[in-house]
């Protein structure tokens, strides 16, 4: 949904980036600003700096800075669009609704999301009314999941019972057609009424990364009924293959850890989220998808599986390992022993000995490699059928180095020379050719907003002087006086001092939001957020004039030697025409080079 721009500034406006942050990161008063551990990488010591004045942050160990905006893009591995749709519903903003143009497909998300939250509200008040010696509650108990998590990740139950949550829906005059689409209700095949789909299943909510409620699963309890687990049908609002359980909750850490930790299933997500294992996300008995490995992506290019060592786990690993590689994440993988899942490998092992496990886990790769070559023969067949396959997927892998040492890990498993991994590579990528991306790098965590300044390989006096000038008004009024302006070299800086000066004539009453209004207009965002962070911090007002006075005669001189160099080579080039005007703009130029001199 594309949102017009008076109402992403009222969003912008409603929103204030340190309560904001404080929801996940514990900020303190330091000086002017707040500081807190980076919410984007590991360390001990804070380095996370918040401007509540001009609502943006820095960090200064990795980089990260942005506003509100961005900050939420990034965290939670939003589209921008869905940045402003949580941060409007936080901000209790009703959403623009144009009303004379119909859409229906909203709408109709809009019920949906309605409907599944009070089937959400009905099933967790049905869990919490069961008495203790339910089976349900002795099964939740027996697998160590307290009250505390049972409220935490809203678990509910179904009832018993054929129309408990249809008549529930109907005293709450609850949309039919919506409620059937989610698969909630059906009608009767006879007669009046609706009656429920899931029934006497412990019931495991399923939130999109913003919190709504998109679908459900259900385990059953009754051996009468299957499957085992019931998932919610597609529908608008939820996609099997598109979606993970626990997201929700385990974004943060994922990005903390810089890693997601891909389990199979509901109770395996719940028993790791006990023992206090955060960045971690279920499929929902679904096979890994190509949209699964894009949206890891959005918080970290790493990944590892941790599957049930039993053959259906390691047949799991094994399909989902070219979808990871050629996706361009970097993959690790754990089967664990003696066929356990993660909560019965916990029960008779310990947490401590699962982290363990995590920790030293292998490239998935070289472990789907391994376990398939102790499985084979050892026959020359068997290794040509083991080229074959696993050529296959390193033809996907666009990394060259990674290939490249996968080859070689690959060549000394087989006991082949590497030229025999390379001839498999070559063949399989003329059926499945590799994909095109370059990810030799890092992918972004999420995809960047459109930027409009980029200011990469700025020159840093003029990146200094945007710092400078962003830091107090009084500084900012100083610069537009020298006209500095109109002699900045690098066109994205120039055109960011454009921007600031036209907004702060338009309104020179909103100073303090210019930071904030450029931050997701420009890349890298940090270009102009440095301010928050040393040495700046610790400039007083003498220092930061001196400052901003060597910036705008750097920034001009540097502009005034650039502009030399360039006639001088016109009037080189331009020997059949009278170079009067160039050799007067020459002198010109070094008159006010010789000024800036003397004033220095």
């Amino acid at each position: 949904m594309k949102f017009p721009q008076d109402f992403i500034d009222r969003v912008r406006e409603a929103t204030n980036i340190v309560p904001l942050i404080s929801q996940y990161v514990q900020l303190k008063r330091a000086g002017g600003n707040y500081q807190g551990l980076c919410p984007f990488h590991n360390e001990k010591s804070p380095s996370f700096s918040v401007s509540e004045d001009k609502q943006v942050y820095y960090c200064f160990g990795c980089k990260a800075s942005g506003n509100a905006f961005t900050f939420v893009q990034n965290y939670q591995g939003l589209t921008f669009p869905e940045t402003i749709e949580y941060l409007a519903k936080r901000a209790a903003l009703p959403m623009p609704v144009n009303t004379d143009v119909p859409d229906p497909a909203r709408d109709l998300r809009i019920a949906m999301f309605k409907v599944n939250s009070l089937a959400a509200q009905f099933y967790h008040q049905e869990l919490k009314n069961l008495p203790a010696q339910h089976e349900v509650r002795k099964y939740l108990k027996n697998r160590g999941l307290s009250e505390e998590l049972v409220d935490t990740y809203k678990l509910g139950y179904a009832p018993d019972a054929w129309s408990d949550l249809a008549q529930f829906f109907e005293g709450k005059r609850v949309p039919q057609s919506p409620a059937e689409q989610l698969g909630l209700i059906k009608r009767r095949p006879k007669g009046d009424g609706h009656y429920d789909l899931f029934r006497h299943r412990l019931m495991f909510p399923i939130f999109s990364p913003t919190g709504q409620c998109i679908g459900f699963g259900g385990r059953v309890f009754s051996s009468e009924q299957q499957p085992k687990y019931l998932n919610s049908p597609d529908a608008p609002v939820f996609h099997k293959g598109k979606v993970f359980y626990g997201l929700d909750s385990s974004a943060k850490f994922i990005r903390t850890e810089d890693e997601a930790i891909v389990v199979e299933g509901y109770m395996d997500w719940l028993a790791l989220a006990k023992v206090e294992i955060g960045n971690i996300v279920a499929t929902l008995g679904t096979a890994l998808t190509h949209d699964h490995a894009k949206l890891i992506k959005r918080y970290t290019n790493k990944v590892l599986l941790l599957f049930d060592g039993d053959e259906a786990g390691k047949s799991a690993a094994r399909r989902s390992l070219p979808i990871l590689l050629s996706e361009g994440l970097m993959a690790r993988g754990l089967f664990l022993p003696d066929e356990l899942d993660p909560d019965e490998f916990i029960e008779e092992r310990g947490a401590p000995a699962l982290k363990q496990l995590i920790q030293s886990a292998p490239d998935l790769f070289d472990l789907i490699s391994t376990e398939t070559w102790s499985a084979a023969k050892g026959s020359p067949t068997a290794k040509v059928q083991l080229l074959d396959e696993f050529g296959s997927i390193l033809a996907q892998v666009a990394d060259p180095r990674l290939k490249r040492l996968y080859g070689e890990n690959l060549a000394n498993l087989l006991g082949v020379d590497i030229k025999l991994i390379a001839q498999s590579i070559k063949q399989a990528a003329g059926v499945n050719p590799p994909p095109q991306p370059n990810v030799s790098a890092p992918m972004p965590s999420v995809p960047p907003l459109p930027s409009v300044f980029d200011l990469s390989r700025a020159p840093r006096a003029e990146v200094e002087l945007l710092n400078v000038i962003l830091m107090k008004e009084v500084y900012l009024v100083e610069a537009l006086k020298s006209d500095v302006g109109e002699n900045f070299k690098h066109s994205g800086c120039a055109a960011v001092f454009a921007r600031i000066s036209e907004v702060y004539r338009q309104m020179p009453n909103k100073f303090d939001t210019l930071s904030a209004l450029l931050a997701d207009k420009v890349t890298p965002v940090e270009t102009i957020t440095r301010y928050l962070a040393e040495p700046y911090t610790n400039l007083n007002d003498e220092a930061a004039g001196k400052l901003l006075q060597d910036c705008i005669k750097r920034v001009k001189s540097d502009f005034l030697r650039a502009k030399s160099k360039e006639l001088a080579s016109s009037l080189r080039g331009a020997a059949d025409r009278n170079p009067s005007d160039q050799l007067e703009q020459i002198m010109n130029i070094h008159k006010s080079r010789r000024s800036l001199n003397r004033d220095s």
